[in-house]
């Protein structure tokens, strides 16, 4: 019997959706599944208040996690599969999925088989790479990564997504926005990468580190959202590091600049689609390579053929 773990953590329940699709055909008597929702000490709200949104933006760029709560399972159960399944919270993976990648219960990933489940909205490169470096430092064997995104156009998300975090509400909006958050559709699409793993479940217990979801379209790029992510990123930085300074998560004291931060943010997103889409014409015959060595890196482990 084949042993395969779960860890996930999410607010709206996409992620608990689309990580039960996704196992759907694992729910054989070849295979044992177990299911762990991360819990940290302080859960976050959802739907959000305003200020507490913006409040966990310095720990999660900066890695800070929280501490979670004791997982059912020991950190030195083995398993032949890990499905880590997660949101992304301002460029970088969740603040309770970084608790446990940095936690001693971390440690089941060691010499183990995982498998990335993403959902978000649609800038998911910095925290896909995050992950990527989270999962080598405790040994674990990154073999695919599975990206899921938000249905609608991008200008569409800037509404839907902000209205589904701080309402809760994910239906169509004033009759021209579609709803929030993923489709049902492709959830359910997702139960085909766990049907190739049911066809394959012999292969978890080989010493193979090869992707076994190729060519099932796990992992989608978009390249216009390649530079905004990346300026963005390295944006965030500098604003972490000074919002960190004048107090942790909660402290009064960094309020006037989570508050600063919060507003200039609503001027830079647009400000860098249009910088970005500049760039791309103007120096194309200078960054292009570039960008296509970083989109295949982006794809990996997985790749898209």
């Amino acid at each position: 019997m084949k042993r395969v773990l779960v860890v996930y953590y999410s607010q709206s329940g996409d992620v608990t959706s689309a990580a039960k699709s996704f196992t759907k055909y694992l729910d054989i008597p070849e295979v044992e599944l177990i299911w762990e929702c991360i819990k940290p000490r302080d859960d976050y709200p959802s739907p959000w208040s305003l200020y507490k949104f913006f409040d966990v933006f310095p720990e999660c760029v900066n890695e800070e996690p929280p501490e979670i709560s004791p997982p059912k399972f020991s950190q030195d159960d083995k398993f032949d599969l890990v499905i880590l399944a997660y949101q992304v919270w301002f460029l970088a993976p969740s603040l309770p999925i970084q608790g446990f990648l940095k936690s001693k219960y971390a440690k089941v990933l060691k010499d183990t088989k995982v498998i990335t489940l993403v959902v978000c909205r649609n800038m998911w490169h910095s925290a896909s790479e995050i992950m990527k470096r989270m999962i080598a430092e405790v040994g674990g064997i990154h073999i695919d990564n599975v990206v899921l995104t938000h249905q609608g156009p991008p200008l569409a998300t800037f509404i839907t997504t902000p209205r589904l975090l701080f309402t809760g509400k994910k239906n169509k909006f004033l009759g021209i926005f579609p709803a929030a958050g993923v489709t049902d559709e492709d959830i359910y699409a997702l139960s085909r990468f766990g049907k190739r793993l049911a066809n394959n479940i012999d292969v978890l217990s080989d010493y193979s580190h090869q992707p076994m979801l190729k060519g099932l379209g796990a992992v989608e790029v978009n390249q216009r959202y390649v530079i905004p992510e990346l300026i963005g990123r390295l944006l965030y930085h500098p604003w972490a590091k000074i919002a960190r300074f004048f107090g942790k998560q909660g402290s009064w004291s960094r309020i006037p600049i989570i508050c600063l931060f919060a507003v200039q943010l609503l001027f830079a997103i647009p400000t860098l689609l249009l910088f970005s889409t500049l760039m791309q014409f103007l120096f194309a015959s200078l960054i292009n390579q570039k960008i296509a060595f970083y989109l295949e890196r982006l794809k990996s482990p997985t790749g898209v053929k």
